[in-house]
């Protein structure tokens, strides 16, 4: 086989952190990975979306939840007996809500930090550790799925933004104190995109709404996030503790404001 038909991650391993709704951004890297010779490991808390896309896929899946570090310890260490090693790791986990500044819960603020922070962080501890032990200096890379707004503003969304900045710190702490071991630690920040998550509190002008500050003309992809990835993961990417930006030129403009948002639903909405 030449250079030019090798598929992209031959060989590697990949644990997927996250993919477990069917067209989220975790199942779409993870199909991508697959395409291009990696081996998966799919993981989550749903472990029924889990086993369904590996058996569409050919992926493994194992369960998993974030916020408890144990199991995603038991995660590095079952990847590792099926695999060798863990060459990959993807944290694309998520929760999200909207609320106003002073409306939000401390049961909101606490499960966002739980998800985001807390288990990103363990996240972050785990993949490192399997990686060292890999030894002779063969390191890996570590991508954490961010937002946009971990950077610039959106209204009634002040703790996933808190959250998601402190884990984007984190993700670059990985890649200043263990880039001595070969470890790439990477930051891919999406504009809005079109996933489950997002269709869960979506009403037909929104996306208009967003769209219109977006230069490309269109708001996200997870293809888009995917085919990303799959540069942060190859062993083309000569980047580490870098954000990786894809939102279509967002960040040259801004999100748009509530009024803004409600305007394009009431003009999108039915007549009587």
């Amino acid at each position: 086989m030449g250079q030019r038909d090798k598929r992209r991650l031959e060989g590697k391993v990949a644990v997927i952190m996250g993919a477990t709704r069917q067209g989220n951004m975790g199942q779409a890297i993870a199909r991508r990975f697959l395409e291009e010779g990696a081996r998966v490991v799919v993981s989550g808390r749903n472990r029924e979306g889990l086993d369904a896309f590996a058996h569409e896929n050919g992926a493994h899946a194992i369960a998993c939840d974030i916020t408890r570090r144990a199991e995603i310890e038991a995660l590095a260490e079952a990847t590792t007996a099926l695999h060798g090693g863990i060459d990959i790791a993807v944290n694309a986990a998520a929760i999200g809500f909207l609320a106003p500044f002073e409306e939000e819960s401390e049961e909101q603020i606490d499960s966002m930090l739980s998800i985001i922070f807390k288990g990103g962080l363990f996240f972050l501890q785990v993949m490192v550790g399997a990686m060292k032990r890999q030894g002779n200096g063969k390191g890996g890379s570590i991508i954490t799925i961010s937002s946009a707004v971990a950077d610039i503003m959106s209204e009634n969304h002040c703790s996933y933004m808190g959250a998601k900045a402190g884990l984007n710190h984190m993700t670059r702490y990985v890649a200043y104190e263990y880039g001595k071991h070969g470890i790439r630690a990477n930051i891919l920040s999406p504009g809005l995109t079109v996933t489950p998550m997002l269709g869960d509190y979506m009403a037909p002008g929104m996306v208009e709404a967003y769209a219109r500050e977006y230069p490309l003309g269109r708001i996200g992809t997870v293809e888009d996030i995917a085919n990303a990835a799959l540069f942060m993961a190859s062993d083309e990417c000569f980047m580490t503790g870098e954000t990786f930006h894809v939102t279509g030129g967002l960040r040259l403009r801004r999100n748009p404001t509530t009024e803004e948002i409600m305007a394009s639903i009431a003009a999108h909405a039915p007549s009587d």
